[in-house]
């Protein structure tokens, strides 16, 4: 285990909020990332200070959920978020609970926390307190619900999507009795809106191990509550390889399921018009690809340079012996004449004067991208002239 140097400037935190009267402590996924050894992100603090009293003790507090007990804390330009101790009461909407109450006693705390592993605070000595053996869970890589997995699962139902999440990163197996309320409980996902499902579903095809996870969407019955993804075997048809985002798995599944279809993913899991342009994209180069079976330039050329790792893990995925295409794909761009459209010697004004006596119309932008993909693949040199030269030898588009 490494030493307790990442967490010096919030240790700085919670000495200043000790100094002023009150006790905090840092919890939840740091606390758990750091005893599992793998690297610390974001460091929640829960105190026992009121979000009134946190805002007179620290000069930069962001006020972002103050009825809910949390404001954010900037600290050597870092941000914490510090959250008082509370208990919760009823949960209506599956989500958020009907009446929060803030107590001083960290236990209380914790003990409304989803999972053990997550259940466990550290002091500013780097002593634990840990009233549910989150640590023997995590020693024992095992994902066990605080208390009654039932009840937490009912207070909100995301809870199941986020336990097989934690077992797609951690590598983790789920607690029989935890599981068993899985089972159970899986149809409560239901009343949870497809936004939220959305971002655990994309956390477990992004994790080291999300073959186990995919498995556990498959065993639990989860999967039966996930818009077209119920529709298929997914258990069977596990990706070679992780995906990293939404653009990646609906390419992988479309490409594995011809009868579905990119925007029937789009409109029921109501995705970002963004995801949208990068999955069109990964799907007509990979289409592309499979029809050549190289990297070729006009691949190269229409495919953002932004996309690059999502088709590599993408051929990766559909086909366990393909290489990593990320570094040939960077090489391809560089060799291209040109990078981009504006690019070209000659442009769409140059065709207008060359061709003077033709109304405008559709064949002007026809012409320019059949020179932009002539240029590209190789066929016309990027010159003014060589150009000009060559759209002289065609025939010019009749007249309408």
């Amino acid at each position: 285990m490494s030493n307790l140097e990442v967490f010096k400037p919030a240790f700085e935190v919670i000495q200043k909020i000790e100094e002023a009267g009150g006790e905090a402590y840092i919890v939840g996924g740091a606390v758990r990332d750091y005893l599992s050894g793998r690297p610390v992100n974001d460091i929640d603090i829960a105190t026992s200070e009121t979000p009134e009293q946190i805002q007179e003790i620290f000069e930069k507090v962001i006020p972002v959920g103050i009825e809910h007990g949390t404001v954010i804390v900037r600290h050597r330009s870092i941000s914490y978020e510090v959250t008082t101790y509370r208990v919760e009461e009823g949960y209506e909407d599956y989500r958020h609970p009907d009446e929060v109450t803030f107590v001083r006693d960290i236990n209380l705390d914790l003990a409304r926390r989803d999972f053990t592993i997550n259940a466990i605070a550290m002091s500013r000595s780097g002593k634990l307190i840990d009233p549910y053996n989150g640590h023997d869970a995590i020693r024992n890589q095992s994902i066990e619900a605080v208390g009654m997995p039932e009840e937490r699962f009912e207070e909100d139902p995301l809870r199941m999507m986020r336990a097989v999440r934690f077992a797609s990163q951690l590598s983790f197996q789920i607690e029989k009795k935890t599981e068993e309320a899985l089972n159970q409980l899986s149809h409560l996902l239901e009343h949870i809106s497809v936004e939220r499902v959305a971002v655990e579903t994309e956390k477990i095809f992004r994790g080291p191990d999300y073959a186990l996870g995919v498995e556990l969407l498959h065993t639990t019955g989860l999967k039966n509550h996930l818009p077209i993804l119920k529709d298929l075997d997914i258990h069977k048809n596990v990706p070679e390889s992780s995906l990293y985002g939404w653009h990646e798995i609906i390419a992988y599944y479309v490409s594995q399921y011809p009868q579905i279809s990119a925007e029937d993913f789009m409109k029921l899991w109501k995705l970002s018009k963004d995801t949208k342009k990068k999955t069109e994209q990964l799907l007509l180069a990979y289409k592309r690809y499979k029809k050549d079976k190289k990297v070729n330039a006009w691949l190269v050329y229409q495919l953002d340079e932004e996309l690059f790792p999502s088709f590599s893990r993408l051929s990766s995925a559909l086909d366990s012996e393909e290489e990593d295409l990320n570094e040939a794909l960077t090489r391809r761009k560089q060799q291209l004449p040109i990078q981009e459209k504006k690019e070209l010697s000659f442009q769409a004004s140059d065709l207008l004067q060359l061709l003077s006596d033709l109304p405008k119309g559709p064949w002007i932008s026809e012409w320019m991208s059949k020179i932009e993909h002539h240029v590209v693949t190789g066929k016309i040199e990027n010159d003014y002239e060589i150009i000009k030269e060559w759209v002289r030898e065609w025939n010019p588009p009749a007249r309408n």
